[in-house]
């Protein structure tokens, strides 16, 4: 009797104290996690410029491969798809490029041919970026800055729908 019972005194921890200790840290770790707020401004706006890049590049793709001609018309912290039917430019109704379209919280400066375009809300939208079924795309500098936490980026395009992105770095205002 008295080797059994110092047997036990020896054994170390059982396996269901161990996933016990183990669950109840992952409990309170994901309850942190998730009550922390994961504010990441410089990621937010590297993933925007991105994802209009990878936009631009779709769309350039779209233009090729259905022979139509389309256009990016931005306006305050937003921009939309426009399509050419033969014309004038309209706004897209296609359930795909209107899934495209995003609003953002950040400030459009747009650069094309060394000329400042003015982004501002209109009723009838304007093309600034032409994406043509040629494989043609306006060359541009588009300059998007996160002003609360002064941050920015630039898109450059070539002709060809080469889209490089520099940035984002701090900018001093």
């Amino acid at each position: 009797m008295k080797n059994v019972k110092l047997l036990r005194s020896k054994r170390g921890f059982t396996l269901l104290e161990i996933l016990v200790v183990v669950s109840v840290i992952s409990i309170i770790a994901s309850t942190i996690l998730l009550n922390t707020n994961f504010h990441r401004p410089l990621s937010d706006l590297k993933i925007h410029a991105s994802n209009l890049g990878k936009t631009l590049q779709l769309l350039m793709q779209e233009a090729i491969l259905e022979d139509r001609n389309f256009a990016l018309s931005l306006e305050p912290e937003s921009y939309m798809v426009l399509e050419y039917d033969g014309q004038e430019w309209v706004p897209s109704m296609d359930k795909f490029l209107l899934s495209l379209q995003k609003q953002h919280k950040y400030s459009d400066e747009l650069i094309i041919d060394g000329d400042i375009i003015s982004i501002k809300k209109s009723e009838k939208p304007e093309p600034h970026i032409l994406i043509l079924s040629s494989g043609e795309m306006s060359v541009f500098e588009w300059i998007i800055e996160d002003r609360e936490n002064t941050l920015r980026v630039k898109l450059n395009s070539t002709m060809l729908g080469n889209i490089t992105i520099e940035g984002p770095v701090e900018t001093f205002l």
